[in-house]
């Protein structure tokens, strides 16, 4: 396993996958795959879930009450803070019924159940969706459901298996997960988008890279890393809205990211300032971006 230090690699990872779903919202043409950002985002989530939950497994002092409290540190008052003020604006500026169905969003966003709403209602990428203000936050959902429900297996199986059998369930876990997944993408497109276990193997493979970590020389990290970089840039133009998502196709931008944090390159090319910078302000941006459009259009 990998040694807990700032990874201004992962850090710069978050700024490209930020301007990328940023991009695509506000030029699709520009970057047709941009969305895939956001599958960049989950694998670097499950390598940081991951790493917490196997160190406090290891020392013995895994609390999930205390995971769970960092989590909601860092997500909730900025969630929390963005959906009020658009409510607030939008209880001067929305019709009547835009501004219901904005509570309703608002609700199942702070209650991080906003992926299984929206996937009940419309596709992502259908026209229906791109006046729902809160829309980006399903990904905060998914998200969410995987902070609870991944360290609850673990913490529970860890009681009876071993570490080795742990990387074995998460493993097995991971491909049943992807099998699922290009099972569902071809027959029902809105829940294979938005649902957590059509979406696990990513955070599964970000796991994986922790549990797995690559001990190989300077220079092929850093090659290992620029392929990695390569694939997640070419999947932003490869790809748009009218393929199958997230399927087979999302395991180009979703190995590029497992390649590039796996690569652990201490020399990274991610590390110029206004990435980094970037990638610390990422989780704000995210939140603000897609709400300042909608609002923009209203």
């Amino acid at each position: 396993m990998q040694d807990k230090k700032f990874r201004n690699d992962i850090n710069g990872l978050r700024a490209i996958a930020v301007l990328a779903v940023m991009l695509f919202h506000f030029v699709p043409s520009s970057l047709p795959g941009g969305f895939a950002g956001v599958d960049v985002f989950f694998v670097i989530s499950g390598f940081l879930m991951t790493s917490i939950i196997f160190r406090g497994l290891k020392n013995n002092n895994f609390s999930l009450w205390n995971f769970l409290k960092a989590r909601a540190r860092r997500i909730v008052p900025a969630l929390v803070t963005v959906i009020s003020i658009v409510l607030a604006l939008g209880y001067l500026f929305f019709e009547p019924l835009t501004y219901q169905l904005a509570g309703k969003h608002g609700y199942s966003s702070l209650l991080f159940i906003s992926n299984i709403t929206y996937a009940k209602e419309a596709g992502y990428f259908d026209s229906d969706s791109l006046s729902k203000i809160f829309l980006h936050t399903w990904s905060l959902s998914v998200e969410w459901q995987f902070y609870i429900i991944y360290p609850i297996i673990l913490l529970t199986l860890s009681k009876f298996f071993s570490t080795n059998t742990l990387k074995k369930v998460i493993l097995v876990s991971a491909i049943i997960s992807f099998s699922f997944c290009i099972y569902l993408s071809n027959i029902n497109k809105t829940l294979s988008y938005f649902m957590i276990y059509t979406r696990a193997w990513e955070m599964l493979l970000g796991g994986i890279a922790f549990l797995f970590p690559l001990s190989t020389t300077d220079n092929k990290k850093r090659t290992i890393e620029i392929l990695g970089l390569i694939l997640i840039i070419i999947s932003f133009f490869i790809f748009s809205n009218a393929d199958s998502w997230p399927s087979y196709n999302a395991l180009l931008p979703v190995l590029g990211a497992f390649f590039c944090i796996q690569a652990n390159n201490k020399k990274t090319i991610l590390s110029n300032i206004i990435l980094q910078k970037i990638g610390l302000w990422s989780y704000s941006i995210y939140l603000v971006h897609w709400s300042l459009i909608v609002f923009c259009k209203k």
